[in-house]
């Protein structure tokens, strides 16, 4: 979790210099005159958001037992607005999830780390509420942890992987905005690549729910 933290304040450092100094400039009578970002040819701004929330997994290591129950989700995407419908950026997210009892006397921890190329497409019916449609292409590294008394077994494994879903944000300010937003990820790695005694072949599957807010620039 401290390095979740870590990622996300380095990321608002690094969009509050960007937006406070990275800006081109002209000098008029011997001073700088700093241009304005949507000048710069296809960039129209961009937002940076945080997400908190709940995440769950259909994924079962044999009939009768489940790996998880609901797990939390954190993450923060950074997008750069291409015209008033459709931004692009990056996104990264992390979420846990813990067995709520043994499964035949073993007990799980899943972990997931999602690193994607992020797009928005967006449909301004209301100068403060929109409805969009987030998208990712990126990839998911799985980290499945397994405990039976005092032995630990750890398997890891990253993979391509896809998201899409469908979010609302509301406008607080001119510049702040909060929202909810539903997000089906499907990571290409199957259970037996991380549970070889499970006798499954299925994908690992996850649906992340979050509250989201966040803040534009231009």
């Amino acid at each position: 979790m401290r390095q979740i933290v870590k990622i996300i304040l380095l990321i608002g450092f690094c969009l509050t210099a960007f937006n406070g100094f990275a800006q081109e400039y002209t000098m008029v009578n011997g001073q700088k005159k700093f241009a304005d970002l949507a000048d710069w040819g296809a960039y129209h701004g961009g937002e940076f958001s945080l997400g908190m929330g709940v995440t769950s997994s259909p994924n079962s290591p044999r009939p009768g037992g489940s790996y998880t129950k609901e797990g939390a989700v954190v993450g923060g995407t950074l997008l750069v607005t291409m015209n008033p419908y459709i931004s692009s950026g990056f996104d990264y997210t992390y979420a846990g999830f813990r067995t709520p009892g043994a499964v035949q006397n073993i007990r799980y921890t899943l972990e997931a780390q999602e690193v994607f190329a992020a797009f928005k497409f967006k449909w301004n019916i209301h100068p403060r509420f929109r409805l969009y449609l987030p998208v990712g292409l990126g990839a998911a590294g799985l980290r499945l942890t397994q405990r039976r008394d005092e032995m630990e077994y750890i398997r890891d494994k990253w993979a391509f992987a896809v998201y899409g879903g469908a979010g609302v944000e509301v406008d607080v300010t001119p510049t702040v905005f909060f929202g909810l937003e539903y997000r089906y990820v499907q990571p290409f790695i199957q259970t037996e690549d991380l549970d070889p005694l499970a006798g499954s072949s299925r994908y690992f599957q996850f649906q992340h729910f979050f509250l989201r807010l966040g803040k534009r620039f231009s």
